[in-house]
């Protein structure tokens, strides 16, 4: 399967998200799944279509740092381009979203449907199923 490249205005620029090769992809699934599913868990897990959003985003918070997260942040950005530039280059990054932090999270909810749609899809499929027990 080819990599898919998508493109959506946010905040009125253009981003530009290569899906990420299968290994930087599995990477950052591990990185991320680290970060996100202690929280998840703190929220009560469940089924993820309903979750609150709210708890969810409190307890990642209470788990990123300053350390380790600006470049969990630059590798999510790997394969992005934002008005055709690479979002990951320290000149653009800083330039780009000094006090327009709400776009880098729109950017990075952006990316992460490009990169891992496939598995909330998966979950809203397996969720939508009966259970044969019943």
């Amino acid at each position: 399967m080819a990599r898919q490249t998508e493109k959506k205005t946010i905040n009125n620029h253009e981003w530009e998200v290569t899906a990420w090769d299968g290994m930087h992809g599995l990477k950052m699934q591990a990185r991320i799944g680290k970060l996100i599913g202690p929280a998840i868990a703190k929220s009560g897990g469940g089924d993820l279509m309903n979750m609150d959003v709210a708890s969810v985003i409190g307890a990642v918070v209470e788990r990123i740092d300053d350390k380790d997260t600006p470049q969990l942040i630059r590798d999510m950005l790997h394969g992005t381009f934002i008005e055709g530039k690479d979002a990951t280059q320290d000149r653009f990054f800083n330039e780009h979203f000094a006090a327009n932090f709400g776009e880098l999270y729109q950017g990075l909810i952006f990316v992460a449907k490009v990169n891992f749609g496939s598995l909330f899809q998966m979950a809203d499929a397996i969720g939508g199923q009966s259970d044969p027990a019943e």
